[in-house]
């Protein structure tokens, strides 16, 4: 014990006889430390440049510079038993998929104002799709129209018996839903959307796209279905929907069941070229939270689909014991890594970025959102926070150190 003390004497001395202090040095050292500080005043050009060189995009929010790394940004938000998924376009188009249940508007609204729109003066959805009207999709959608402009809405064929706004049913053959949830709903997009105007307002059905005007910016959505307006299950008018960008897809599926995964089995088997785009899905979003009941999620089209990295939308000890242990099992067997399973009950909100300049998927997990907390001061993101300015000015410091107090008198020593 004697012997290390010892030697951490000697090393110490030896560091203190290679620094020099004095009052002009210290005075030097002072301002150099003051001049390196003043540089936070350029804190995000210094940030973008670096974000430049590393070819990866961030946003900013109160609470740090978060990495996004993507022209096209898939945010799967965790609102516990309920889908919602909000996505930034290339060409800087919003969209929201479903809004969770009656109570997710206490996270999902500041997780879209304090992370999603961070950038944005203006927080709008070009697009606000409603895949079905089950509560754990519809519930908040009337707060979410509430809280931010929506120019499109696409609603599925289910018709509102208790809304004073809806369309009489013999306007098209539809699913009558008689919920307080989907009332408010159709109540939403009617003060929101002029309901008698087909532009602002549509029916989702196999066919429609939504694309780009700017020819470089060339992704592409498109609905393989519904091609029905009547189902006898709720969840098979949720629309599966094929999100393409540079090499990339996302399958977004709602709560599909037997019907839309037999109409997709069909339009595989009849289609070559869509057979080609779907034979490797990168990303596919789980049917109805990772439930197999009336055969969502069959093992037959995830062959087909073959998909790289599956997200899982679920709650917290959910009671339905979702995601399903089959479901996790034929995952196993069309070999998705354990690793490349996402889900919001585990990972909390969960971001896919593809890049604009060679496609590169990126990820980032752990955006963790207190109920709890106000709407204007509640996301804490624990992803990756972007630290760039801090660690140039700890080096420029260190460097001003050496250079202020480093005895060079010994270097010129014989």
């Amino acid at each position: 014990m004697a012997k290390r003390k010892n030697e951490v004497s000697k090393t110490a001395t030896k560091i203190k006889k290679n620094l020099v202090f004095s009052k002009i040095r210290l005075l030097i050292f002072l301002l150099l430390v003051i001049a390196i500080g003043c540089t936070y005043l350029v804190k995000e050009p210094i940030e973008n440049f670096v974000a430049d060189v590393f070819n990866v995009n961030i946003e900013r929010t109160e609470y740090g510079t978060i990495i996004t790394d993507g022209d096209l940004q898939v945010h799967f938000i965790d609102v516990g038993q309920g889908d919602s998924i909000a996505i930034r376009f290339p060409d800087d188009k919003t969209m929201l998929i479903d809004a969770g249940d009656r109570s997710a508007y206490k996270t999902l609204i500041p997780y879209l104002n304090n992370v999603f729109f961070a950038n944005d003066n203006e927080k709008e959805f070009d697009y606000a799709l409603l895949t079905h009207s089950d509560s754990d999709h519809a519930g908040s959608m009337d707060e979410v129209y509430e809280e931010f402009q929506i120019n499109y809405s696409i609603r599925p064929y289910e018709y509102s018996t208790l809304s004073e706004y809806e369309k009489p049913t013999n306007d098209y053959n539809a699913e009558e839903k008689d919920t307080a949830t989907y009332r408010d709903y159709i109540d939403a997009i009617a003060l929101e959307n002029d309901y008698a105007d087909d532009r602002d307002i549509i029916y989702a059905h196999a066919g429609l796209t939504i694309t780009s005007d700017d020819p470089t910016k060339n992704y592409l959505m498109e609905f393989l279905t519904p091609n029905s307006t009547t189902y006898s299950d709720s969840n098979d008018y949720s629309p599966i929907v094929l999100l393409e960008y540079q090499d990339k897809s996302i399958l977004f599926t709602g709560d599909a069941a037997e019907a839309q995964f037999a109409e997709l089995d069909s339009l595989i088997d009849t289609n070559a070229e869509l057979r080609d785009r779907l034979d490797r899905v990168t990303v596919y979003k789980a049917a109805h939270h990772g439930s197999v009941t009336h055969n969502s999620n069959n093992l037959e089209a995830l062959q087909e689909l073959n998909p790289e990295f599956v997200v899982i939308c679920c709650g917290e000890g959910n009671t339905y014991g979702h995601p399903e242990q089959e479901f996790l099992d034929n995952l196993a067997k069309v070999n998705v890594l354990s690793e490349n399973i996402y889900r919001t009950d585990l990972n909390k909100n969960i971001i896919f970025g593809i890049s604009s300049e060679d496609g590169t998927l990126n990820i980032n997990s752990d955006i963790e959102v207190d109920p709890n907390a106000s709407a204007s001061n509640t996301a804490q993101p624990t992803v990756i926070l972007y630290y760039s300015w801090w660690i140039i000015a700890g080096v420029l410091v260190l460097i001003c150190f050496v250079l202020c107090f480093y005895n060079y008198s010994k270097m010129f020593k014989s």
